[in-house]
Order: C-alpha cells, then structure tokens, then sequence
C-alpha cells in the first residue's frame, strides 16, 4: 500500500481542510488511502419565527436564531472500520439566549464484522422509529414531530443514549437493536428508587423495504432520486421500573408502527408521504402516557414543494392533549446543501377543546457544506 504524506504531516492535514472550499467536488472529504478517509462538515440553520401573542403587549413577537448549528466529523480508517462525531448548540440566540451548551450529540465507533452488518458503539440514537432515526440535514418538514417521540424523562440526552446496537439487513429487512444506558439505578432516601436492579433498557426497529433498500445511517425525510422508496416499521422501547410517579415505580414502555414513501412521477417531480403511531405506557398518572400519530405529505416540482403535515397526542391523563397542523413550503434551492423551509404551525395543548388556539409562522433557511 503506497505511504500517503497526510499520514505524516499534521500540518498538511490542517491545510488540506482550509484549501477543500476552494478545489474539492465533495465537501470536506479528505482520502488518505484506498480504505481511510476524512469528512468534515458543517450544517447551519437559521430561523425567524413570527408568533401570535408572542409579544409582552399581546401583539405579534419575532424571534430569529440558529435552530442548529453543527460540526460533523466522520470517515473510515479501514474498509470495515468507521466513526462518526457531531457537535449540537441548538437553539443558539432564541428568544434572546446566548447562554446555551455546546456539547457532543454523537460519537459512536462502527465495525462491519460482516456483509451489511454493523456493530456500534457510543452515545447513539435510540432505533426506536424511522421519523425520530432521520437526520436533520435530510428533514422534509422543517423539524421533528417531537410531541409524539416520548422517550423516558431525564434519560441520555436529544433521543441520543449511551450503548452498543447491533445493524444490517437481511434481504430487504433492515434492523437495528441496542443496549442502552437508560434510567440509571440510583438509591434515594427521599423518592422511590428507580431502576433498583440497574439494569439496562432495550431498544429496537424492524422494517420491511419493498422497493429500494434504505442503507441510511441516518434515514432521509425526501430522497431527490428516480428510485422509488416504500417501506414499513415497527419499533420497541423497554426498561424495567424506569419511571417514578406519584402513584409509584413503573416499567417504560413503547411502541411504533411508521410508513414511508418516496415516490417518484417523473419531469422532476416526486411524491413524499410518512405517518406513524406512538404507544407508551410510563404510569397512568404520568401525561407522557398515551398514544400519538403523525403525518406528512408532500408533493415536490422541480425545486418547489408544497407539504402539510399533523401531529396529535392523545395523554392518558386528563386535559394532556396536544394537537398541531402545520402547512407549510419548502424550496430546494441546491436539494439538502441548501434550502428554505417554511411553515404555520396551528397548535391546541390541553384540554382541545377549550385551549387556546396559538399560531407560530416559521421560515428557516439551511446550509449544509
């Protein structure tokens, strides 16, 4: 295997990134040999909010910030052996806040001990559902439909936990399965002990692809291919005496069910459409009890798309609920490098049928390099 000088010279390294921008076709990909190889990339979104009542007088309030701010670093050391790390400061300037963590969201060692099969280890996303697994650079919509993914309270950190997880395919199966840290077991003399056996939570997707097989590591929200995508999903989330309430220690439990499609019509055109169904039981008397659904369609020509999407949670506890519309309009100036987005977020928290109406209009322009 022929001696590559980046191996050698830190110093050619660091210049070889401040010089990519200027001669490189892939982003940020430093090729050190045959197998290794270096990515470095950075996504950007900025967001202007316009919120009804958001104002101290009760008038309309803006709102503009850096939703994400992020820094990719990711690559392969040997054919079989690869890494990925991401930084997060979300929501960095909101509603005036300057003052936010900038931490480590992602890092995770994976090995590919055989053909499609993958061991990974580190601070990983949970593999509970397709819509909580897709990447944020890849969102169709402009963010998650996080009141519908539960997970336990207080538990890793942005759906991301400490474990080991098992991936691959089996035909046109695709699975994963983890090992996660959990609700650590912790004594405590002035509350019920949760988790007493210490024992760890259980994590785990299965999905059907009837068309193309989605190899993402992170799946896509919209795919801008002429192959067709359709696939199903189930999903499980369990840990023993994970939760305490009021009424005392429970299991965490749950459970998805998700579809996606990504259909292409020709003349540049495709149709996108994902829904899923959340069960979770974390104690009767707890409101992240109950089962939530959401939705999104959208219809993309050329470099426009139009889209709406709903999420609805229906809590077993009383007055819980919560119900979101958001129409909305995306262009695709250059697919996911860089994009507007854009939505109206019609809201209910509570008891629907009597709760206020709020309306929050949100643009929010990405950069993905």
């Amino acid at each position: 295997m022929p001696h590559s000088p980046l191996r050698s010279s830190p110093l050619l390294v660091a210049l070889a990134v401040v010089l990519l921008p200027l001669g490189s076709a892939i982003a940020g990909k430093i090729v050190i040999n045959d197998e290794a190889n270096l990515n470095i990339n950075l996504l950007l979104q900025s967001q202007a909010q316009v919120i009804k009542d958001g104002a101290p007088s009760g008038s309309v309030g803006t709102d503009f910030f850096i939703r994400r701010v992020r820094l990719l670093v990711y690559g392969n050391v040997t054919k079989r052996l690869s890494f990925f790390m991401e930084t997060d400061q979300p929501n960095f300037g909101k509603d005036n806040n300057y003052n936010v963590d900038f931490f480590v969201q992602d890092a995770f060692v994976s090995y590919e001990f055989a053909d499609k099969l993958w061991v990974d280890v580190g601070m990983l996303i949970a593999p509970f559902s397709r819509h909580n697994l897709q990447g944020a650079i890849a969102l169709n919509s402009v963010d998650y439909h996080s009141s519908v993914i539960r997970f336990t309270a207080g538990v890793g950190k942005i759906w991301r936990d400490m474990g080991v997880q098992l991936r691959g395919f089996a035909g046109p199966v695709g699975f994963r399965a983890a090992i996660m840290n959990g609700a650590e077991g912790t004594k405590r003399e002035d509350a019920p002990t949760v988790n007493p056996d210490d024992l760890p939570r259980g994590v785990a997707m299965v999905r059907w692809n009837f068309l193309t097989r989605e190899e993402d590591l992170f799946f896509q929200g919209i795919y801008f291919t002429d192959k067709p995508h359709l696939s199903v999903g189930v999903g499980a989330d369990y840990q023993p005496s994970a939760i305490a309430t009021a009424s005392g220690v429970h299991d965490s439990v749950g459970f998805s069910a998700d579809t996606f499609l990504d259909w292409p019509m020709g003349n540049d055109q495709e149709l996108v459409f994902q829904t899923g169904v959340f069960h979770y039981r974390q104690g009767m008397d707890n409101p992240q009890s109950g089962t939530g659904v959401q939705a999104e369609l959208g219809y993309r020509i050329a470099k426009v798309e139009p889209l709406v999407s709903v999420e609805y949670f229906n809590s077993r506890v009383t007055n819980q609920d919560s119900l979101i519309f958001r129409p909305g309009f995306n262009v695709w100036f250059q697919k996911h490098t860089f994009n507007l987005r854009t939505e109206v977020a019609i809201a209910r928290v509570g008891d629907l049928s009597d709760a206020d109406t709020g309306v929050t209009g949100t643009a929010q322009l990405q950069f993905f390099y």
